[in-house]
C-alpha cells in the first residue's frame, strides 16, 4: 500500500479582479463557470482522496472566498465526505486547515460557514494599510474593509489569523512601512507574511511604471524596510521563522513548513503543483483545459518530472535554507543521502567568506545579511541535473 500524503493544496483560480502586480493564474469568478469548475475539482479530489491522510489542507488562489457561500459549502463538504477520517481529523489540535481570503470577498455568512465546516486558519490578503498604496497595487478593498474582515473572522470564532503584506511599493516610505507594521500588530494576528514587491513581466503595475517613468524602490530603502520589519515584529512578540514569515509562539504555518522542509504534498486544481513519490508535477494553468481534461477522463497534468537524487537534494537545500533553523547536516544526509560539503564545498567556503551563511560542519544557516538576499544565496545550491519526464498524475497513477 503506497504511503498516504499528509498535506493537500487546493487551487481556486477565481478573483474579483486581477491585482496590478499579480502574475499568478487567476480569472474572474462567473457562477456558471465556477459550477462546472467545481464539478471537475470534485472529480480530481475523488481521484486522489484514497491516498490522503491530511495533517494540513491549504485552499489558495486566486481568491477562494470569491466563490459564493453555497459553492464554498459544496467544496468543503465534498472534501469532508471524500477524504478518509477527515471528519475526525478536523477536531484535532494538530490539524491545520487554511483558506485564503481578500477583504472584498468575505461575508459574515462565509466566515461562519468556513469555521463550521472545519477551517481553523484564515490568511487575509491585506497587502497595505494605506488606501493610496492599495489603489496603486490594484486592490479592490480599502483599509476599513481589512479591519472589518478581521472583526468578522474573530466573531465567527477564528483564533488563528495571518495577515499578508507587501513592502517596497513604489512611493512607499520607510516611515509608512513602520506605521503599517505597528498597526497590523495592533490588530492581533497570530502570523504575518511580508513580501518585497516583485515586478513580474506583463503585469499592469510594471506597464504603468514604465509609462509614468516612475522609479522602483531602491535597494537601500528596501533593505531599510526589511531591517525595520525584523525590529518591529520582534518588539511585537513575533519570531521570524522563515525569511518572509513571522509568528507568535506555536503559530507557524505547518503547511508551508512542509514545503520548506522538503516534504511531499498533493496539489489539485488548475496550475496547482505537487510532489508525490519523488515526482514533481504541475496541472494545466487554464481552467477550461483543466475542466475539459477531467470531463474526458484524462489527468489534468501539464508536466511531470522525477528529480534525480542530486537535483532533489539541491532543491531541498535551497528551500530549507530560508528557515531560521537552517539545515542540520545529519538530518540532511539522512533525508538525501548526501553530505552538504560533499555537494557544495566551494559554495560553503565562498558564502561563509562573504558573511552570507554560518556553517560549522553541523548546521547551515543564513546570516542576517544573507537573509536580505536569500534568493540569491539559494541559487548557489540549485543543481541542474537530467530528470525523468512524464505526463501522468503520480497521485493517482493516470
Amino acid at each position: 500500500m503506497p504511503n498516504p500524503f499528509a498535506h493537500l493544496y487546493v487551487h481556486i483560480p477565481f478573483c474579483v479582479a486581477k491585482c496590478a502586480y499579480c502574475a499568478f493564474y487567476s480569472e474572474p469568478a462567473e457562477e456558471r463557470r465556477a459550477e462546472r469548475f467545481l464539478a471537475a475539482l470534485e472529480r480530481e479530489i475523488e481521484a486522489v482522496a484514497g491516498r490522503l491522510a491530511p495533517q494540513t489542507i491549504y485552499i489558495g488562489g486566486g481568491t477562494p472566498t470569491s466563490l459564493t457561500a453555497e459553492q464554498l459549502e459544496r467544496l468543503l463538504t465534498h472534501l469532508r465526505a471524500c477524504i478518509p477520517n477527515l471528519e475526525s481529523r478536523v477536531t484535532s489540535r494538530d490539524f491545520e486547515w487554511t483558506v485564503e481570503t481578500n477583504p472584498a470577498t468575505l461575508t459574515s455568512e462565509k466566515a461562519r460557514l468556513l469555521r463550521l465546516l472545519g477551517v481553523n486558519r484564515v490568511s487575509v490578503g491585506a497587502q497595505a494599510l494605506d488606501d493610496a498604496l492599495l489603489e496603486r497595487l490594484g486592490r479592490v478593498h480599502t483599509v476599513a474593509m481589512i479591519h472589518e474582515t478581521v472583526e468578522t473572522l474573530r466573531t465567527a470564532g477564528f483564533e488563528n489569523l495571518n495577515l499578508d503584506f507587501i513592502f517596497a511599493i513604489p512611493g512607499q516610505t520607510v516611515a509608512q512601512w513602520g506605521q503599517t507594521l505597528r498597526r497590523a500588530i495592533a490588530m492581533r494576528p497570530q502570523h504575518l507574511s511580508t513580501y518585497e514587491l516583485t515586478y513580474e513581466d506583463d503585469t499592469p503595475l510594471l506597464r504603468r511604471l514604465e509609462e509614468e517613468g516612475a522609479a522602483r524602490t531602491d535597494e537601500e530603502t528596501t533593505l531599510a524596510m526589511y531591517e525595520l520589519l525584523l525590529a518591529v515584529t520582534a518588539e511585537g512578540g513575533f519570531a521570524q521563522y522563515e525569511v518572509s514569515n513571522f509568528a507568535l509562539p506555536g503559530r507557524e504555518c505547518r503547511h508551508n513548513l512542509n514545503y520548506w522542509r522538503g516534504g511531499e504534498y498533493v496539489g489539485i486544481g488548475p496550475s496547482a503543483s505537487g510532489l508525490v513519490d519523488g515526482w514533481r508535477y504541475k496541472n494545466v494553468s487554464n481552467s477550461d483545459a483543466y475542466i475539459q481534461r477531467i470531463e474526458h477522463g484524462q489527468a489534468p497534468v501539464e508536466c511531470a518530472e522525477r528529480l534525480t537524487p542530486r537535483a532533489r537534494a539541491g532543491e531541498l537545500a535551497a528551500f530549507a535554507l530560508r528557515m531560521n533553523e537552517g539545515i542540520a547536516a545529519a538530518a540532511f544526509e539522512r533525508q538525501t543521502g548526501f553530505e552538504l560539503d560533499q555537494l557544495w564545498a566551494r559554495e560553503l567556503a565562498d558564502l561563509t567568506a562573504q558573511g552570507l551563511i554560518e556553517w560549522d560542519g553541523e548546521r547551515l544557516r543564513l546570516t542576517a545579511r544573507g537573509r536580505l538576499i536569500a534568493d540569491r544565496v539559494a541559487e548557489s545550491f540549485i543543481i541542474v541535473d537530467k530528470t525523468e519526464v512524464g505526463s501522468h498524475h503520480p497521485a493517482y497513477g493516470h
